[in-house]
């Protein structure tokens, strides 16, 4: 199960509940975008209090997307969006993927709505999952999220949509370094001429991020990367852990994360690019030189990874893909992060 928190503010207007006629209408619209397959009705839970908005449920190649939202520009992105990210992460791996069933997301109107499919969807867990304020979370084989503002949506559902991507998809679950590394890959993305264009490059809040963590010294060695995940970053952090989103340690480490990512995709003109590729085709393939005890664990989706497993597998297939031990490329990563943060730009994506 994945949780990510971001920041976003949701303003002051109330949602517009439309009519009958104005649904159908949204239907036919929808059925005139080249990626969807069908739209239909979608018979609201009876748990679900607030009735507020379009209830849909729109079918595109990849997805089953079940929504609330009353929005024609958001409803009308969301299709396009999902099945451009789609093909993205494909692409980072390099590869066609099989498909056995659609993923499954869920897009709200309301807060309230959110609220109370959380409760039914992840029912023991709930009380974790309803501390995030404004933002999505991957559980039980679903994306849930629901509307804060247009940018933020997508950047959000982006994330979470590459752990569910990950986690439904590849035969072996990642490790926290490399499935969180990849996901703050897929934040940034810019809207041209109607196509979506995803690209780390602008992903300002990162950069931001480890431009602090550089001035401040404190930065995470690979090494550390490689084992950590984020609710051992919480528990070692001074900061109030009721408040992780401001915490500047959980900053640092996904800043660097993302960083990570994108050292071993760019630095040096795609050097290490092919090995962090067949490193993904093996997870997804379940080739990974990893002993039965670790596959195990590698292939089961009833529990989180445990952080022993985590530690260990991440260091393992770091070392058998990428560098024998992380300090010998240490030096190279620390200067891809000067270079990747000097050029920040706070640049509005469309």
């Amino acid at each position: 199960m994945m949780a990510s928190i971001f920041c976003g503010c949701q303003g002051q207007r109330g949602p517009i509940a439309p009519t009958q006629t104005q649904q159908q209408r949204m239907m036919q619209r929808l059925g005139r975008l080249p990626t969807v397959k069908s739209t239909v009705a979608w018979e609201l839970p009876e748990f679900i209090k607030d009735r507020t908005g379009c209830h849909l449920q729109i079918a595109t190649n990849h997805y089953d997307i079940y929504t609330t939202l009353s929005d024609p520009l958001i409803l009308r992105k969301v299709p396009v969006f999902l099945e451009t990210a789609f093909l993205s992460y494909a692409d980072v791996i390099g590869r066609t993927i099989d498909v056995p069933k659609k993923l499954q997301v869920y897009f709200f109107e309301t807060r309230s709505q959110w609220e109370d499919f959380t409760h039914y969807w992840t029912g023991p867990l709930a009380e974790a999952y309803l501390k995030i304020q404004s933002g999505a979370y991957y559980a039980n084989g679903a994306c849930v999220t629901y509307s804060i503002a247009r940018q933020a949506n997508f950047s959000i559902l982006a994330h979470e949509g590459w752990h569910q991507f990950s986690e439904e998809l590849f035969k072996y679950r990642l490790p926290a370094w490399l499935d969180e590394g990849l996901a703050t890959n897929f934040e940034a993305y810019q809207d041209k001429d109607g196509r979506v264009e995803f690209n780390p490059h602008y992903n300002g809040s990162r950069l931001f991020a480890l431009r602090q963590a550089i001035a401040n010294g404190s930065m995470f060695t690979i090494s550390d990367l490689l084992a950590l995940d984020a609710g051992q970053v919480v528990s070692r952090s001074a900061h109030n852990a009721t408040d992780s989103q401001g915490d500047p340690k959980v900053s640092a480490y996904y800043a660097q994360l993302y960083a990570l990512v994108r050292f071993l995709r760019e630095d040096n003109y795609g050097q290490r690019l092919s090995d962090f590729q067949t490193m993904l085709n093996d997870a997804y393939l379940g080739r990974w030189p990893i002993d039965p005890d670790l596959q195990a664990e590698a292939v089961q989706r009833d529990h989180n990874p445990t952080r022993h497993w985590n530690g260990i597998v991440g260091r393992i297939i770091f070392g058998e893909y990428i560098a024998a031990t992380p300090i010998e490329i240490e030096g190279q990563y620390v200067n891809f992060c000067q270079k990747v943060q000097s050029s920040l730009r706070f640049k509005k994506m469309q």
